[in-house]
């Protein structure tokens, strides 16, 4: 059920980033607040802990600030990379002649017609 909530909260590119841009403004946020940085240096910070390319300019020195920093770099690589990854995948394998829904029904309802006449002409 978890991941059917997660799948349908993350169709999209769009929609992963937004949480993607959700968990930056979060992350530093709590990063400026934890270590009394500014909003943009702690964003920056954000950005480049998020991507773990991590220049070291500005760093935790708070317990909270280090908690902060671990819990999203593993977002970003557990659970964000893997959202974009896999969207990706989706739309350049997409199957351009794959049936649609709609089209399924009509192709069953065909199906179902065409049995109830031989199930006729059988009773004949």
């Amino acid at each position: 059920m978890a991941l059917h909530t997660l799948r349908s909260a993350t169709d999209t590119l769009k929609e992963v980033a937004v949480i993607y841009f959700v968990l930056l403004l979060t992350a530093a946020l709590a990063f400026a607040m934890l270590e009394g940085q500014p909003f943009l240096d702690s964003l920056y910070w954000a950005g480049t802990t998020a991507t773990s390319t991590g220049y070291g300019d500005i760093s935790p020195k708070t317990l909270g600030g280090k908690l902060v920093a671990v819990a999203l770099m593993h977002i970003s690589i557990f659970v964000i990379a893997p959202l974009i990854v896999v969207r990706l995948i989706e739309r350049m394998s997409h199957d351009q002649h794959q049936f649609t829904h709609e089209e399924q029904e009509r192709i069953i309802a065909g199906l179902a017609r065409i049995e109830e006449r031989l199930e006729r002409l059988e009773q004949r």
